[in-house]
């Protein structure tokens, strides 16, 4: 039996970052707690992006998210500033090649879809 379904999903957070960076493919975006999305990774993990991690892949991969699914990330232990202070935070770094013109990507056409409805 496969105990997947029994299991609760794994937040990346900071402690899994600490002892060096780790890479995901990012298999879906889905919309997240607090109004962030959730990035959810081939292995299942997720990681909940804050403003900081949003804009590095939107940068890279442009603002519709579809984009980015494939995309290889790396994620590491860095420090974002919240509220005047430094705090340690997961950020991320775009691995995958980015698209040509990220903030044109309305020019670009979509993702193909392969399904097929009957």
């Amino acid at each position: 039996m496969d105990m997947k379904k029994y299991a609760s999903e794994h937040f990346i957070k900071i402690d899994d970052v600490r002892d060096g960076p780790i890479d995901g493919q990012i298999a879906a975006v889905r919309d997240g707690k607090y109004d962030k999305p959730d990035l959810i990774f081939e292995s299942g993990d997720v990681l909940s992006l804050n403003a900081t991690n949003r804009k590095a892949l939107t940068r890279a991969y442009g603002t519709e998210s579809d984009y980015w699914i494939g995309k290889q990330i790396e994620m590491f232990l860095g420090q974002i500033k919240y509220n005047g202070t430094y705090n340690d935070a997961v950020l991320v770094k775009p691995i995958s090649l980015p698209l040509k013109d990220a903030k044109a990507d309305t020019d670009q056409e979509k993702p193909l879809n392969d399904d097929i409805l009957f």
